[in-house]
């Protein structure tokens, strides 16, 4: 479960001036700016995206495009965008950075011709109010997309991340690519759904499906209204599976930070009676939304993990500790992560983690076994974790790390008392 920073209120559209050329800039080029603005503001991609793209059609799936590409190709981007600056990329406007971004990645990496993308992101800029900044945008637009762009994967992370990853190049490649969308199915899926096997690793994963070509958006498609699967990376459906099989069938399970949701509903799929908690009713909200959408049934909690477990609870046959985490293994799909994080924060989350699983393994019942898994593959928030709780020893335990097929990188050990 990633623990990625959140500002409150929705993000703020700039004021478009009037003028000559304004109704001639595309509105998901002008959304998509808002967009990496926002994101800048500490706003998260998907989020801003869903609030600021046009409703539909093809002006939508280009805003899409524009940031989520920029996010996973920003180094590269950056480095054309630079030499041409006297201020550097750093130095510019977020407003003007985010026009520049946009236009050289819709100049060099989508279907638009140059010239066409270097005329809209100065029709772009005057439609965002930086008209003042059209002259250099068009400028340093028409010869940095004259250059090729590096091919050099590592250049899309910062430096620190690239000395840490920098035994991974198959996967670190990958992040610069966008991922499949993987659902966990609870029943037969609708004819008319398009669906592949989805691969963990290079095995397949029960029940876990790769979404075909779609048009629209996810909650339209067959299947999802009629609770038929929801949408779930393969690494999180074997964690889920992972607690399934240190769990007696109808067994009970804590999981101990439920939302969004995915684990518990594969869990309830697998027969197991769940328990969800989570810290805040905003949180617990989403996987309210699930449990109703996919008609299943499950007692749920709000409680603020730390120094104290949550004594009403009881035990259980096994209890689950998704902890919240740096998110890094799931930079593919949230790109933005990636640029927000500093090499402190690894050690930082795994003290926060220690605590979190500390009070949660006081509802372990006797005999029962403790999972602790992260979405991240930093060994601070992994191994080195589970290592410091006292009275505890690893029985099991399962990585992704790197990841080789749809799945992204997660770590969990399954651990029981000593004396047992």
């Amino acid at each position: 479960m990633s623990d990625r920073p959140t500002r409150k209120g929705p993000p703020r559209r700039r004021q478009a001036p009037t003028g000559p050329g304004r109704g001639a800039a595309n509105p998901g080029r002008v959304a998509a700016v808002h967009a990496l603005v926002a994101v800048e503001e500490g706003h998260h991609a998907e989020r801003v995206l869903a609030d600021l793209a046009p409703e539909s059609g093809l002006d939508r799936g280009l805003a899409w495009n524009l940031v989520l590409g920029v996010l996973r190709r920003q180094g590269a981007l950056d480095a054309l965008l630079a030499p041409r600056l006297k201020q550097g990329v750093d130095g510019l406007d977020p407003v003007v950075r985010g026009v520049l971004r946009a236009g050289l990645y819709d100049a060099k990496l989508t279907r638009t011709p140059i010239h066409a993308a270097v005329h809209q992101a100065v029709e772009v800029s005057r439609a965002v109010g930086a008209e003042r900044a059209s002259r250099l945008v068009n400028a340093v637009l028409r010869r940095a997309a004259s250059e090729d762009l590096s091919e050099d994967p590592f250049l899309d992370l910062p430096e620190w991340l690239r000395e840490r990853w920098s035994g991974w190049e198959p996967w670190v490649r990958r992040l610069g690519m966008a991922p499949s969308i993987c659902i966990s199915a609870q029943r037969d899926l609708p004819e008319a759904l398009e669906v592949t096997p989805a691969k963990l690793g290079t095995e397949g994963v029960a029940g876990g499906w790769v979404l075909g070509s779609r048009a629209g958006r996810v909650d339209g498609l067959p299947g999802f209204a009629e609770g038929d699967w929801w949408v779930m990376d393969p690494s999180a459906m074997a964690v889920a599976d992972l607690v399934a099989r240190h769990c007696p069938e109808g067994g009970r399970v804590l999981d101990a930070c439920a939302a969004p949701g995915g684990k518990t509903f594969r869990l309830v799929a697998s027969g197991r009676e769940v328990v969800a908690v989570d810290q805040d009713s905003t949180r617990m909200a989403l996987l309210t939304d699930g449990l109703e959408r996919l008609q299943m049934s499950v007692e749920r909690h709000i409680h603020q993990w730390g120094p104290r477990p949550a004594s009403d609870l009881g035990s259980f046959d096994a209890v689950l500790v998704d902890a919240p985490c740096t998110g890094l293994g799931t930079v593919r799909r949230h790109p933005e992560i990636r640029w927000r994080r500093l090499p402190s924060d690894p050690a930082a989350m795994g003290i926060r983690q220690q605590a979190i699983l500390r009070a949660a393994a006081v509802h372990v019942g006797p005999g029962g076994a403790l999972v602790y898994a992260v979405c991240s593959p930093e060994p601070e928030e992994g191994s080195g974790v589970v290592a410091q709780l006292k009275g505890w020893h690893v029985v099991d335990s399962w990585s992704s790390v790197p990841p080789a097929g749809d799945e992204d990188a997660h770590q969990a050990f399954v651990l029981r008392r000593e004396e047992e």
